[in-house]
């Protein structure tokens, strides 16, 4: 991925840099900055290291926006500056290292065998679950789950993470993962699930529920786009994401720090061609959002595509 990026990098074509933070592997996380416009956005993927074809996706998303001077693709440059990082979890997708199970990579967590019973979104003698340690406090260092502030949080992507949005200020973020094998009622496998902020009680105690729910409904109009972007796509079963109100998973904790957010989960565990199309579904939702926020037509989403979409079906077994 590195020599991927470093060649686009020597072509002019993006700005590759490591994040602010390193793995505990003392690893580089890659930053790739494209364009140079006022409105700053932010995509991240590969949070957990098992869940590597979204990354698959983002590089093809770099390359589409980056790689040609197509008048879209100038246009969105023109109007954006595009953070995306296309592997947070490096050390759970391929670090060197056995877990305290004899397991080795990829796995779900980060590498932090420190991390024994009692911590929080944990494996015992692996890691931590980056995506619940976003701060949505006053500094990336923040534990979210002790109260006041503090400099507690012990997750280094995570904290990487929030460092660049502290750098960046982006107006939109998304964040790519995967699921399970679900169908849908009539049968279908749903091949993706969509989710925007909805830690409302955490805005209540921080007194900011009318600002969160102008959050929500602009998360729900960048969601709109996305799902109408793979509407004809005859591979494309998009669903709700039943997602928690924890406010330290991502789409929480920078929908609470003001950033319209949205989680897109695609199908995971399956075989090539399958994981093709989920890699494409990736960065055609993800270059139809660009698209729209450059010339700033989500902002006017329709948002009965929302209402009327349906929640996640059954979890089916992938054999």
């Amino acid at each position: 991925m590195w020599s991927t990026l470093q060649k686009l990098e020597d072509g002019g074509a993006i700005d590759l840099e490591a994040a602010p933070y390193q793995s505990n592997l003392g690893r580089d996380i890659p930053v790739v900055t494209i364009g140079d416009g006022p409105v700053p956005v932010m995509f991240i993927a590969n949070q957990h290291g098992n869940e590597f074809m979204v990354s698959r996706g983002m590089m093809d998303l770099i390359q589409q926006v980056a790689g040609n001077d197509s008048p879209q693709n100038q246009a969105i440059r023109d109007a954006l500056t595009i953070t995306i990082v296309p592997r947070v979890n490096v050390d759970g997708f391929d670090g060197d290292v056995t877990d305290a199970q004899e397991n080795t990579t990829p796995w779900r967590q980060n590498w932090d065998p420190t991390c024994e019973v009692g911590c929080d979104f944990w494996s015992a003698g692996r890691g931590y679950d980056i995506n619940r340690y976003h701060s949505y406090g006053a500094t990336p260092q923040d534990n979210p789950y002790v109260p006041g502030e503090d400099t507690l949080n012990e997750v280094p992507e995570a904290m990487a993470m929030r460092t660049l949005w502290d750098e960046r200020q982006p107006v939109l973020m998304v964040d790519y993962h995967h699921q399970g094998t679900y169908v849908d009622d009539d049968g279908r496998m749903i091949t993706g699930s969509i989710m925007w902020p909805n830690a409302v009680d955490t805005a209540a105690e921080l007194g900011i529920s009318d600002e969160f729910a102008e959050t929500i409904t602009a998360s729900q109009r960048a969601a709109s786009v996305m799902l109408q972007a793979v509407d004809g796509y005859g591979y494309a079963n998009i669903t709700r994401y039943p997602s928690t109100s924890t406010p330290g998973i991502a789409r929480n904790a920078y929908g609470l720090l003001g950033s319209a957010s949205v989680l897109f989960e695609l199908r995971g565990g399956i075989g090539q061609k399958s994981a093709g199309y989920i890699a494409k579904t990736a960065s055609v939702t993800g270059y139809e959002l660009l698209k729209s926020v450059a010339d700033g037509s989500w902002e006017t989403a329709d948002l009965s595509v929302i209402e009327n979409i349906r929640e996640r079906g059954d979890s089916v077994s992938h054999e």
